[in-house]
């Protein structure tokens, strides 16, 4: 059709750099976005930046089923769709950087120290791509899938171990949060993503979800609320959740964490502080 440009299947995958991830009340829903995976008006989402009740928290468990709105089977769903998605035996990651523009950046930023606390000094963020594998690749194929995920003129962004845990600075405290969908249904994306890759010959690729990683800097450490009120700021608590560790499966129970919980392990389900 005249007047429309096509994309390339590395430029689905690896999405825009220019697309902004951080909440903002001023967007709108258009079909561009769905495509870029740009987020919506959050308060049409019922999402609320100040809300005080319980996140939502990703844990893992052996063995479940994926089930679709409805109570539909997700594997019967992709299969009415020529794509049958084969249980993940394996989750592999591959990380990369930036997730955002540096303009971008520096809007969270302030934002943040407005919102959550002053005592927050510095941002960064990647993206991480969460692969499905039904079995082992080869070491070819697994080439093949670094070259569709990274950026043809920096391969160096993209790296099967997290840029964020290396940049640590001495003398102030860091603190990682990852959100992302959650793992009970399977995105549109990913549907999209998987049948790219199997179109390539990585026919073991059975599902990809991306999630966003955020590490904070800050002079004192953060309370608890503190890390829930920046959580609420980055995801939409209608269709993603915080990713409390890294994910082994896709098997996922989602369940609301007591507003109030003592200890050092409340606070790692929802994040790493690293």
């Amino acid at each position: 059709m005249a007047g429309v440009r096509e994309i390339t299947a590395a430029e689905f995958l690896q999405g825009t750099t220019g697309q902004t991830l951080f909440l903002q009340r001023n967007y709108s829903i258009k079909p561009s976005n769905l495509l870029w995976g740009k987020l919506c008006n959050p308060s049409r989402m019922g999402y609320m930046s100040n809300t005080k009740g319980a996140p939502l928290r990703c844990s893992s468990r052996p063995q479940p089923k994926a089930m679709a709105s409805g109570n539909v089977p997700t594997s019967l769903v992709n299969e009415e769709l020529g794509l049958v998605e084969k249980p993940a035996q394996e989750v592999v990651h591959f990380y990369r950087i930036p997730l955002i523009q540096e303009s971008a950046n520096e809007e969270l930023l302030k934002s943040v120290q407005t919102k959550v606390s002053n005592q927050i000094v510095g941002l960064k963020t990647e993206q991480c791509f969460n692969i499905g594998l039904a079995s082992k690749i080869s070491s070819e194929k697994l080439s093949t899938l670094k070259w569709i995920l990274g950026e043809t003129y920096e391969p160096e962004n993209l790296a099967t171990e997290s840029f964020l845990v290396k940049k640590r600075q001495e003398g102030l405290n860091t603190v990682i949060v990852e959100v992302g969908p959650r793992l009970s249904f399977t995105t549109a994306w990913s549907s999209n993503a998987v049948s790219i890759c199997q179109s390539c010959g990585l026919t073991e690729v059975t599902r990809m979800e991306r999630s966003r990683r955020y590490l904070l800097y800050s002079k004192g450490a953060l309370q608890e609320h503190q890390i829930n009120e920046f959580a609420a700021m980055v995801h939409d608590r209608m269709t993603e959740c915080v990713y409390g560790q890294r994910l082994a499966s896709f098997g996922t129970s989602v369940a609301p964490e007591e507003a109030v919980r003592g200890g050092h392990q409340a606070e790692s389900d929802k994040c790493r502080v690293i």
